[in-house]
């Protein structure tokens, strides 16, 4: 799918606001020419993106007032557990990628965050811990919904929304009061609203002298001699401090010689690289396709593993 242009069909600011009513143009337009000019989608009123999108400011309020319309909820199984998935009907869809896609991109964040960043990736955060001689690992729980809507207006408002505009992209980008794991736009917003304790993280990271990355709800320190006595206290408390609450059975530390992996991948070497183990299933897969027996359900899941291989052996 094509990415979303931040005025959709309209070729320029001005023909967007000549387009809207005298009342929503008085209103807005200061507004509406800061926006655009930074990159943030302009989602100011339903009138401004029923406009947009050429619907009517009826539909896009009746997504904005009654969000669970529009969303489909199904289960799917990671490992041993599933998860629950509210997937955004297609108009809402479509309206949660603009604002999800344009934010990615016009958002700078902090250059610990690897997670939905436009051009970066699982290698790159692994990387940033190769050479290592210790890994500290943990993960936030149910990281999506733990995030509410007041966390993600007041967010908005750092970027200059006004309330009005914050409050309704949040409407339009949550359910029930909180982030849905399936929405476009859930993972821009989520790194927004973090962006305060990734910064409070790495400054316990370079105090301690230890590096510090974040793919999503996954955080890595790394280090090299002894870990830091008190890095697993200050992270916890911060985190506790911040809200987030975290998933103790994925928290551990692992020292040379132990392998040492961050987002399955291992980074006791100077680039990271495929577990042993995994390089052998990547060689039967790549065999078993040659021969032509693999299963047509399974072709799509196959593929996935051998691209990720070459992409993990390329990026490397």
């Amino acid at each position: 799918m094509n990415a979303p242009p931040l005025l959709i069909s309209f070729s320029s600011i001005d023909s967007l606001i000549e387009s809207l009513p005298t009342s929503t143009r008085e209103v807005h337009e200061a507004e509406l020419r800061s926006l655009v000019e930074r990159g943030l989608p302009p989602a100011v009123s339903t009138r401004t993106v029923s406009t947009l999108f050429g619907v009517s400011a009826e539909f896009i309020g009746a997504m904005s007032r009654v969000p669970q319309r529009y969303y489909r909820v199904f289960k799917i199984r990671k490992g041993k557990k599933t998860r629950q998935i509210h997937a955004p009907r297609v108009a809402l869809k479509i309206v949660q990628r603009w604002i999800g896609f344009h934010l990615a991109r016009a958002v700078a964040t902090p250059a610990c965050v690897f997670g939905f960043v436009p051009g970066k990736g699982v290698v790159e955060a692994a990387t940033v811990h190769c050479n290592s001689e210790w890994i500290y690992s943990l993960d936030l729980r149910d990281f999506f919904p733990s995030i509410g809507a007041d966390r993600v207006s007041a967010a908005l408002m750092t970027l200059g929304y006004s309330k009005h505009a914050s409050n309704l992209i949040t409407r339009l980008c949550t359910l029930q009061g909180k982030l849905p794991q399936g929405s476009p736009a859930s993972p821009a917003l989520s790194n927004l609203v973090f962006v305060t304790t990734d910064n409070a993280l790495l400054t316990i990271a370079e105090k301690l002298g230890v590096r510090y990355s974040r793919y999503a709800d996954d955080l890595v320190f790394s280090g090299n001699g002894i870990p830091p006595d008190n890095l697993t206290t200050k992270v916890r408390n911060l985190l506790l401090q911040h809200d987030w609450q975290i998933a103790e059975e994925k928290e551990h530390i692992a020292k040379l010689p132990a392998r040492l992996k961050v987002h399955g991948l291992l980074v006791h070497g100077s680039k990271p690289r495929l577990t042993k183990g995994y390089r052998n299933k990547i060689r039967a897969f790549r065999h078993l396709v040659e021969v032509n027996k693999i299963k047509p359900d399974d072709l799509s899941k196959i593929r996935g593993h051998l691209a990720y291989s070459d992409h993990i052996h390329n990026k490397s």
